[in-house]
């Protein structure tokens, strides 16, 4: 891990908490408020932490071919942190700020693993260690999101060592083509994430429908990418938080808040969801190969299209999801859809 981002880790840790915003403006929501004079900021409530862990595989799906597992771990607390600033660049004072770090690692591979000698027209292996630091802003119903990724793809990940230890348990074959996996490269990846949040139908005993739009972007060596989807969910005591992610977007969204500091009085619920969109791509690593150096790549397709579904349990302290994915084809040789399974437990405190 870079000594950068070391240095980030261990300031956000030290800081002195959260750092004072404005009181809510009588006028009206918006990032965008008059300035408020000093002696009218008051401190930001005590600081809540959460602990989150994700898995996605394609295990689910019965197969061991193209997007293979991730596996990440969270940790995420209320304030502005290193990068909370950003957001007043563009106006924000008042709301709620959320910091984050992340720690994963990501495994793809071509369709058939028994082959020595992949078929140079499918996919490579390729694997990626990360870090991340994430600043997350909330005013209302609208969410803003900003990720900060370093690490390395290639053999430096560690990807074969897990894969071949994972199968080895398991009793399911052995890779043989990780010989020709993607080479070592650092990595560096920026990504974007808006989501607003609608109320469709609610009732005074609980039951409501939500739609969650989200546009985004990723900007980097790994990732070039825009998106655009939608969430749909309904359930009893939908969370005032907004919705879902995977690894290949923000990675964590911010726990729901306890029903002291929004005076609701849900102390649990649970929901289903579902949606879809597009992503258009203008390159991706583990397509495309290495940036600086020949090796395996494959011709990608420039749009493809996504879309998940699954179920969510709540309490104040507990979050489980449950989330069903299906990719479709992201390049020309590809002869079926990615698909696999996400599972994210997250504790709050």
């Amino acid at each position: 891990m870079s000594p950068v981002l070391w240095t980030l880790i261990f300031a956000l840790n030290l800081g002195n908490g959260p750092v004072p915003v404005s009181s809510p403006d009588p006028r009206g929501p918006g990032m965008a408020q008059p300035d408020v004079d000093d002696q009218t900021r008051r401190p930001d409530p005590p600081s809540h932490y959460t602990v989150a862990s994700r898995w996605e595989n394609d295990i689910i799906a019965g197969t061991d071919q193209n997007y293979s597992n991730g596996t990440s771990l969270t940790f995420s607390r209320d304030g502005r942190g290193v990068l909370g600033g950003v957001w007043g660049w563009f106006g924000a004072k008042d709301g709620r700020w959320i910091t984050s770090y992340e720690l994963g690692q990501i495994i793809v591979t071509p369709a058939d693993i028994k082959r020595p000698i992949p078929d140079p027209t499918d996919r490579p292996y390729a694997g990626l260690l990360y870090a991340a630091l994430s600043t997350q802003f909330v005013h209302g119903n609208s969410f803003h999101g900003l990720k900060v990724i370093t690490g390395m793809i290639g053999p430096a990940s560690g990807a074969a060592e897990t894969q071949k230890a994972v199968h080895k348990v398991t009793g399911i074959p052995q890779p043989q083509g990780w010989g020709y996996q993607l080479q070592n490269e650092p990595i560096f990846n920026l990504v974007y994430e808006h989501r607003r949040r609608f109320t469709l139908a609610d009732s005074p005993v609980g039951w409501s429908v939500q739609a969650i739009p989200v546009v985004g972007g990723m900007l980097g060596n790994v990732l070039i990418q825009a998106q655009a989807n939608v969430q749909f969910r309904a359930g009893y005591h939908v969370p005032d938080d907004f919705g879902t992610t995977l690894m290949r977007g923000l990675g964590n969204l911010p726990f729901p808040r306890d029903s002291s500091e929004t005076g609701t009085p849900p102390k649990f619920g649970m929901y289903v969801f579902a949606g879809g969109g597009a992503n258009l791509v203008a390159r991706n690593l583990s397509l495309d190969g290495n940036t600086f150096r020949d090796g395996p790549s494959v011709a990608k397709k420039p749009v493809f299209p996504a879309g998940e579904f699954g179920a969510t349990v709540w309490t104040r302290w507990f979050e489980l999801t449950l989330t069903y994915v299906v990719w479709g084809r992201e390049y020309d040789a590809q002869t079926r859809t990615s698909d696999f399974g996400a599972a994210t437990v997250a504790v709050h405190f």
